[in-house]
């Protein structure tokens, strides 16, 4: 069975935004790394992998250790799962050593933090240099890289009571939908309504929203 690291390198990722604090998760991070390597030794097939694995999370003691040897420790896990991540794409794509020839791929024995994104499965060189427009290009920018904001949409108002400039969300009624050119941009303008009142919708550069937006229709709508 592939071993899912994903869980374990966002629980680190987060313990270190909150300063080593041993809050990232309810219960601690040791009660955390005991399940989670009770479950995840066995799918571990490279010995030498195995040894670092068991070296590196058996006997832990994370509550007792001071803020500086966390950050260590977190940082030496968060390494040693890309290396996991690294081994694990090799064995998916059927990558193995030759009995009589010397394991050589060079990724497996020196990713680390400060690998670049593309050791990461799923980033190739297209995606990478769209995170790298943000200021993403290692493991570490990419761990550290956290949403700017959170935007619930299940706290729904009531036209009536929109606030001007701000992110609100509404269920309403689609009575007119038509395609616009504010600026000179081929853009969609819909009015929709509840039964406290009516709206003005504008999607700029979206000139195709106009198809989906039926007469009568009801939509979700997000947005200032």
């Amino acid at each position: 069975m592939p071993l899912n690291t994903e869980a374990l390198t966002k629980i680190l990722a987060l313990e270190a935004d909150k300063g080593y604090a041993d809050s990232a998760v309810i219960g601690g991070l040791d009660r955390f790394l005991h399940n989670w390597t009770g479950q995840s030794g066995e799918a571990i097939s490279n010995p030498k992998l195995l040894s670092r694995f068991n070296k590196l999370l058996a006997n832990l003691n994370y509550a007792l250790m001071t803020k500086d040897q966390r950050k260590e420790f977190v940082n030496s896990v968060l390494a040693f799962l890309v290396e996991l991540s690294v081994e694990g794409r090799g064995q998916r794509a059927g990558v193995a050593p030759s009995p009589t020839q010397p394991k050589t791929p060079q990724a497996v024995a020196g990713a680390s933090l400060d690998s670049h994104i593309t050791v990461i499965k799923g980033i190739g060189t297209d995606l990478a240099a769209k995170f790298e427009k943000l200021g993403v290009r290692t493991v570490r920018d990419l761990l550290y890289f956290f949403p700017n904001r959170h935007l619930d949409y299940s706290q729904r108002k009531p036209i009536s009571q929109l606030v001007e400039g701000k992110e609100e969300t509404i269920v309403a009624n689609v009575w007119e939908a038509r395609e616009t050119r504010p600026g000179g941009r081929r853009s969609t303008e819909a009015t929709v309504g509840d039964e406290t009142g009516n709206v003005r919708v504008i999607w700029f550069n979206n000139p195709y929203m106009v198809r989906q937006l039926h007469t009568n229709s009801r939509v979700v709508i997000s947005g200032k």
